[in-house]
C-alpha cells in the first residue's frame, strides 16, 4: 500500500511540473539583444526600432504600454535616473513670482517649509532606485513611489561586452507593473 501511495505522490508531482513548464513556454517567447536574452509574454509584441549609435526596440503589450529597449555604449544609454524638482523655501515663492514673472512648473521646483530635508531625501522624485542581482547580472531597478505615476524599468551599466541596456515603461497599471518585474527576473546572457 505504501509503495501505491509513493507512485501516486510522484506521479502527480511530475504531471504538476510538466504542466507548470509547458505553460511557461506557452505562455512566454525568448528575444535576443545583444549578448542578453529576456523572456516576454508571446502576446507582446516586439519592435525593433531605428536607433544610430545604439540598438533600440519596443515591447508593447496587450494594453498598449511601451517598454523602450536601449543598448549600446554607457555614455549613450539612457541610466533612468531623471533629476527631481529642487524644493525650495515656501517664503521665497513671492520672490519667483516678481523676479521672472512667473512661477516654475513643479518638474522645476517645488515650494516646502522643509526644503533642505527634502531636498536629501528625494521627496520629489516619482521614482524609488535600487541594485539588485538578477541571474548573476547587476542591475538597477526603477520602479514608481505611485502606481500609474513614474517609471518601471531596469537598467545594467556595464555588461561583458563593454555596453550598457536598459528597458522601461512610464505610468504603468499595477497589473503592467507586476508582468515587467516578472520579465525582468528572465533577463540572462545568451
Amino acid at each position: 500500500m505504501s509503495k501505491l501511495i509513493k507512485f501516486l505522490f510522484f506521479s502527480l508531482i511530475i504531471a504538476s511540473c510538466n504542466k507548470n513548464k509547458s505553460s511557461k513556454e506557452k505562455g512566454s517567447k525568448e528575444i535576443e539583444i545583444g549578448i542578453l536574452k529576456i523572456g516576454i509574454p508571446t502576446s507582446d509584441k516586439f519592435v525593433q526600432g531605428g536607433g544610430i549609435d545604439s540598438y533600440v526596440a519596443y515591447i508593447v503589450n496587450v494594453k498598449r504600454d511601451t517598454f523602450h529597449i536601449e543598448y549600446g555604449g554607457d555614455n549613450i544609454i539612457y541610466d533612468l535616473f531623471d533629476v527631481p524638482p529642487k524644493g525650495f523655501p515656501l517664503e521665497d515663492k513671492e520672490k519667483f513670482q516678481k523676479q521672472f514673472g512667473k512661477l516654475p512648473s513643479p518638474d522645476e521646483a517645488v515650494f516646502t517649509s522643509s526644503p533642505e530635508v527634502d531636498n536629501l531625501q528625494n521627496i520629489f522624485q516619482k521614482n524609488f532606485y535600487l541594485y539588485d542581482t538578477i541571474n548573476n547580472l547587476t542591475v538597477k531597478i526603477v520602479q514608481p513611489k505611485r502606481i500609474g505615476e513614474g517609471m518601471t524599468g531596469l537598467y545594467i551599466p556595464r555588461l561583458r561586452d563593454g555596453n550598457s541596456f536598459s528597458i522601461y515603461a512610464k505610468n504603468l497599471d499595477s497589473t503592467s507593473h507586476r508582468n515587467a518585474l516578472t520579465m525582468f527576473e528572465t533577463i540572462s546572457y545568451k
